[in-house]
C-alpha cells in the first residue's frame, strides 16, 4: 500500500514539475492544472525531496530550472508521456472514442500534424472524425473563442501569454526569400537593414505582423508592407516571382527552403521569439474524443522538436 501511494505522489510531483516549467512560474501553472498553487508547490516539493535536490530556482520573473532540473526535465517529460500512453491504451481496451473532433491549425505545423494525427487516430480511436481547418493565428484564436473548433494551434510573439493555454514549443522568426536577394549576403538581419525593402506578411489581423509592425514602430524603423496575403502559399508564391521578403518562423516554409527556392536568416537586433501554444475551447464541455485528440497533438508537436 505504501509503494502505491508514494507511487502516486512520485507521478503527481513529476506531472506538476513539468506544468511549472512550462509556465515558468507555480500561479500559472497552478492555473492550468485547475488547482491551488499551495497544492502544487506541494507536489513539487515532495518530488524535490525524494529527488534529494532542487528542480527549480526563483527569480523576479518567476522560476526557473535548476542544473539538475535542465539535465532531468526531458526525461520527465518522455516518462509521463509514455505513462499517459500506456493509460490511454489500457482505457481503449475498455471503451473505443467516437464523434467529431474539429481543429484549427497554423500553416507552421499543419502537414506534418494531419498526417501524424490521422495515422495515430486511425490506430488507435477509427471511430473519432477529424476535421482540420488551417488559418493564421488571428483565425485560429477566434475559432476557439466562437466554439468553431474545439483545438486550437496558435502562436504568439514576444511575452504575450494566452490564458487557458499550454505551450508546445518555441522558435525564432526568420528573415526569409530567395537565395539571390542582397538581404541574405549576411549571416543574421538586423532588424533596421529592413526599412524600405519591400516586404510580404500575413494579411491583418494577424498576430506575427501586429507584432512586427509594433517592434518597427518601437524602433522608429519604417516597412514596406508591399503585400498582406491570405495564406502562406500566396506569401511564397509572391517571394518567387517578385523578390519580396516575409518574416516568419523558417519552418512555415521547410520544403521550400529544404530545395533551395527560399532560404533563411535570424531576424535581430531585436529578434523575436515565438511559442507555439494549444488551447480548447471554452464555448462548450470538451468530449473524451477532443481530449484524445488534444493529448495526440501534444505528443506529436514535442516528439517533432526534439
Amino acid at each position: 500500500m505504501t509503494d502505491t501511494v508514494d507511487s502516486s505522489i512520485a507521478v503527481a510531483g513529476l506531472k506538476a514539475a513539468i506544468r511549472v516549467a512550462s509556465h515558468s512560474s507555480f500561479l500559472r501553472a497552478a492555473i492550468s492544472m485547475g488547482v491551488s498553487q499551495s497544492q502544487l508547490s506541494r507536489r513539487v516539493a515532495g518530488l524535490e525531496s525524494r529527488l534529494g535536490q532542487k528542480l527549480f530556482h526563483r527569480h523576479g520573473r518567476g522560476v526557473a530550472l535548476t542544473d539538475f532540473g535542465q539535465r532531468i526535465m526531458p526525461r520527465v517529460q518522455s516518462l509521463i508521456a509514455e505513462l499517459e500512453a500506456f493509460d490511454a491504451l489500457v482505457s481503449d481496451t475498455r471503451a473505443q472514442l467516437t464523434g467529431d473532433v474539429t481543429v484549427g491549425v497554423i500553416p507552421l505545423v499543419s502537414r506534418h500534424l494531419a498526417s501524424s494525427l490521422v495515422r495515430r487516430l486511425q490506430s488507435t480511436h477509427p471511430g473519432i472524425r477529424l476535421r482540420m481547418l488551417e488559418a493564421y493565428s488571428g483565425q485560429v484564436e477566434e475559432w476557439l473563442s466562437s466554439g468553431r473548433v474545439d483545438i486550437g494551434v496558435f502562436n504568439r510573439y514576444g511575452g504575450a501569454r494566452p490564458v487557458y493555454a499550454d505551450p508546445l514549443m518555441r522558435g525564432q522568426v526568420s528573415v526569409i526569400g530567395t537565395p539571390d536577394h542582397p538581404l541574405f549576403r549576411q549571416k543574421d538581419i538586423p532588424f533596421n537593414v529592413l526599412q524600405g525593402i519591400p516586404i510580404a506578411m500575413p494579411a491583418r489581423p494577424n498576430s506575427l505582423t501586429d507584432h512586427i509592425l509594433g517592434a518597427a514602430a518601437d524602433h522608429e524603423i519604417s516597412l514596406n508592407i508591399a503585400l498582406e496575403a491570405g495564406t502562406s502559399s500566396l506569401i511564397q508564391e509572391a517571394m518567387l516571382a517578385s523578390g519580396l521578403v516575409t518574416l516568419s518562423p523558417a519552418g512555415t516554409y521547410v520544403k521550400a527552403i529544404s530545395n533551395n527556392q527560399l532560404t533563411a536568416r535570424h531576424l535581430c537586433s531585436p529578434s523575436v521569439q515565438q511559442t507555439t501554444w494549444i488551447a480548447t475551447s471554452r464555448q462548450h464541455p470538451l468530449t473524451a474524443a477532443s481530449r484524445a485528440v488534444e493529448k495526440f497533438i501534444k505528443e506529436i508537436l514535442y516528439t517533432s522538436t526534439q
